[in-house]
């Protein structure tokens, strides 16, 4: 705890007592609940937890932060918290309780308040047979997850979600409300699309949504033991496949643990993931090729897409783990056979590779800081850290499989997918990296905002 906390206790509890949500200090007894993040391995050391409950209370937030001269740090889903920097005086603020969600099916616009989460936002634009470019977790926080990039089940023909954003209601660091969209604070739009938390106080986003109701998509599962052979013709198999599927590959050790179906706890299995919009008649055709290898399982179906948060069977509760990820400029049978290697019999739980290319790669005047990935595929690797000795080896894998890849690394990272602190000019374009840090002087010309990944001042 920073030493000048207690100095700030009387005030922090007067902003509390102002605000309609709440203030939880170190020494209240829900203090270790609050402040934790959706990893549970990772510490957070905030001198306050606020959880506004309102545009108005994240004002009087940012005001105070401006007159104590702290900062500010946040947690919307609370995914990806590892990189936030506690070294200064800083408040965590929980947005869990701005999670209101509108929909507008003839505008085919969602406004979300910035504590919603990724499923509700997908029921809720499924009911009017829309979607909106959600990635593989359902609790994951929308905010955070748009402004970082956004990789979802359609990046392929869709893009990246950053730049489904039509428009960013935020409290900027001098205390004023305001809305970037392209016709106001076009700049600070600008930024926002890509640049993560670093420019201030998000309260609402407006996102465009897309018509598709019914998505072809689930998992075909083998044993592990083929899986050089099936991540091999999973690569091949992509050459050909239309900017409407996109796919991921990727290979789980199970642990035998209770909230796993009891046909795969204990087990590992190589996966292919496929997500086609189109009709099931040419999902199945499509996929036939997979097919014929014989999967011991097969999920693949014509779905909602309110629901493809199942198919990746990403947890949907905290857990402890440590992990990262990089972007591949390729993923040949070389580097398949340097991923197979490092995991199988690892301590890791996870790995894959997300084919990407297709809209993803095609940048736009229209589009924010965050205009396309160049990089074909995204790699990403965790596994669950239960006590010291876990995490280490863990950690020690992570780190051995990424410098094996090494040849293949695309020199570049993926701000939601970066674990880890890594420098800031390897996470957004070279070409615009000068202008955003031009924004971020101007907006926050102190460094009030402490993103998980932040973008230092010019000089």
């Amino acid at each position: 705890m920073p030493d000048n906390v207690g100095a700030m206790t009387a005030e922090l509890r007067a902003l509390g007592a102002r605000l309609s949500g709440d203030v939880v200090l170190p020494s209240d007894e829900s203090w270790d609940e609050a402040r934790q993040a959706w990893n549970l391995a990772v510490e957070q050391r905030p001198v306050a937890v606020v959880f506004p409950a309102s545009a108005d209370d994240m004002v009087a937030t940012v005001v105070f932060a401006g007159e104590h001269g702290a900062r500010i740090a946040f947690n919307g889903g609370g995914h990806n918290a590892a990189p936030i920097d506690w070294s200064e005086d800083t408040l965590l603020v929980k947005t869990e309780r701005l999670s209101g969600i509108e929909i507008d099916p003839q505008a085919r616009r969602a406004r979300v308040e910035s504590g919603a989460l990724a499923k509700p936002l997908a029921v809720a634009a499924g009911e009017h047979g829309l979607a909106f470019l959600a990635g593989t977790s359902p609790d994951a926080g929308v905010a955070g997850y748009a402004l970082g990039g956004g990789l979802s089940w359609m990046i392929r023909k869709h893009g990246l979600a950053c730049n489904s954003i039509v428009a960013v209601e935020l409290v900027t660091a001098d205390g004023r409300l305001v809305r970037a969209d392209k016709d106001s604070e076009a700049d600070l739009f600008w930024a926002l699309r890509g640049g993560g938390g670093n420019f201030g106080a998000v309260t609402a986003l407006e996102l465009a949504l897309v018509p598709v109701a019914e998505i072809y998509a689930g998992c075909l599962f083998w044993p592990i033991e083929r899986a050089r052979e099936i991540l091999n013709a999973w690569r091949e198999w992509i050459e050909a496949v239309p900017v409407e599927c996109h796919s991921i590959g990727r290979m789980l050790q199970l642990p035998d643990v209770d909230f796993l179906p009891e046909h795969v706890r204990g087990r590992s299995f190589v996966l292919v993931e496929p997500a086609f919009v189109g009709s099931e008649s040419d999902g199945a055709a499509l996929i036939e090729p997979l097919r014929a290898l014989g999967p011991e399982i097969d999920t693949v179906a014509m779905m909602p897409t309110s629901e493809l948060s199942v198919v990746n069977m990403d947890p949907d509760f905290p857990l402890p783990y440590a992990g990262d990820g990089i972007l591949l400029a390729d993923f040949t049978p070389a580097a398949i056979d340097a991923m197979v290697e490092v995991f199988v019999g690892s301590p890791l739980l996870h790995a894959e590779a997300r084919h990407l290319g297709g809209a993803a790669a095609i940048g736009s005047p229209d589009h924010g800081v965050l205009d396309a990935i160049e990089a074909s595929f995204m790699m990403f690797t965790f596994g669950l850290t239960l006590d010291a000795a876990a995490h280490a080896a863990v950690e020690h894998h992570v780190e051995l499989l990424i410098e094996k890849l090494a040849p293949w690394d695309s020199g570049r990272r993926y701000l939601n997918f970066a674990e880890s602190v890594v420098d800031p000019r390897s996470i957004f374009p070279p070409e615009s990296y000068d202008r955003l840090r031009a924004v971020k002087a101007r907006y926050d010309p102190t460094r009030m905002f402490q993103a998980n990944h932040p973008i230092p001042a010019p000089g």
